[in-house]
């Protein structure tokens, strides 16, 4: 039995979140999507996806939901256990269920460093992927691409930032092999030579830590242009990377090395993305694992021994303030905050060849 609350706590939605439920219910009205509202379970919509198959849309107060620290810290600490969105999404996942998790501190993220086509000020990326991934999984995207209109090519950083931090949830992250889908000739609006899906490739340090003698390259970034779906995109990017990369050179000046490509691993955000597709579609990725996982929150501005951060700011693990966190967590200052966690798939770069030259 999944609870829906806790403690015997319930919950009383905010001004903020009333305002954040408004802003859900009119963007699915717009986009003609059907749903339901539970009426037990506030921020719970329902609506099913191109194909008929249930998903379910669940909002998130994060200060009503904590993860619970009670065991350290005692009952003012006590909060939902590390694996409580895990749980509900592995268990509707088993029932065909999906579920897209909209936290409230997701659809309140501004970035202002994004592409010229969106301005540039204010723009809220994550809510605005969240959004796209909705459209995509009920067939309401605008523009569909195939993988013969697009010539690939390197990306430069400058454009590679650009574009992740205006079309990818978690935004730019450097990485060794950034590869991209470049339009061949105007279409749809957009102009030939214009950047419309990139997959970046790279060393996974920690991952790799018990695997020095074979280590993994990790896919870093797949993202894709909003309001755009490019069919067969990914294929296309894998199998280039695939043909024209059998090593990458990682690290720098003394550091920096040779790794030959045996396998790749591709590692999904599960509180948002259904990885299912990387196993059921035509890549055939080899399912791993699905781990939970948690962030962190200021509650309130903070300056302790050279940790610093602002009231709402997220983070995640900093190793070097571990004692200052915990320290942190204690006085109510900083909550963590679980999530749906990861799910792992992999494969090795001869099964993909395989696959890739024999079509």
């Amino acid at each position: 039995m999944i609870l829906e609350k806790y403690a015997d706590k319930t919950f009383v939605p905010t001004e903020s979140d009333l305002n954040n439920l408004n802003i859900i219910r009119t963007f699915l009205s717009e986009e003609s999507i059907s749903f339901s509202e539970d009426e037990n379970v506030c921020g719970l919509f329902r609506f099913n996806d191109m194909n008929g198959n249930a998903i379910e849309l669940r909002y998130v107060n994060s200060y009503f939901f904590p993860m619970d620290n009670s065991k350290r810290f005692g009952e003012s600490r006590k909060g939902v256990e590390h694996d409580y969105f895990y749980n509900i999404s592995r268990y509707n996942a088993d029932h065909n269920i999906r579920v897209i998790w909209v936290f409230d501190f997701e659809m309140s993220q501004v970035n202002d460093e994004v592409s010229y086509w969106v301005g540039d000020k204010g723009y809220h990326r994550q809510w605005e992927v969240i959004k796209n991934t909705i459209r995509t999984a009920t067939g309401r995207i605008k523009h569909r691409f195939r993988g013969g209109d697009f010539v690939i090519g390197e990306v430069d950083n400058k454009q590679l930032r650009s574009f992740l931090n205006t079309n990818c949830f978690y935004g730019y992250r450097s990485a060794t092999i950034n590869l991209g889908l470049f339009l061949k000739k105007d279409k749809y609006g957009f102009k030939k030579g214009d950047l419309m899906m990139v997959l970046t490739f790279g060393f996974n340090f920690y991952g790799n830590k018990k695997r020095q003698d074979d280590p993994f390259i990790e896919i870093i970034r797949a993202s894709t242009r909003i309001g755009c779906q490019v069919i067969g995109g990914m294929s296309k990017l894998l199998k280039y990377f695939c043909l024209n990369y059998p090593t990458i050179e990682v690290g720098s000046g003394s550091g920096k090395h040779t790794i030959k490509v045996n396998e790749l691993k591709f590692y999904c955000d599960a509180s948002h993305n259904d990885g299912r597709g990387m196993s059921n579609s035509a890549l055939a990725f080899h399912f791993d694992d699905w781990g939970y996982g948690f962030m962190n929150r200021y509650t309130e501005d903070v300056d302790e021994s050279g940790l610093k951060g602002k009231k709402g700011e997220i983070f995640h693990r900093k190793p070097h303030y571990h004692k200052q966190i915990m320290k942190l967590i204690g006085e109510g200052k900083i909550i963590s905050i679980a999530n749906a966690g990861t799910s792992v798939y992999s494969i090795t770069r001869d099964e993909l060849l395989e696959r890739f030259l024999s079509h």
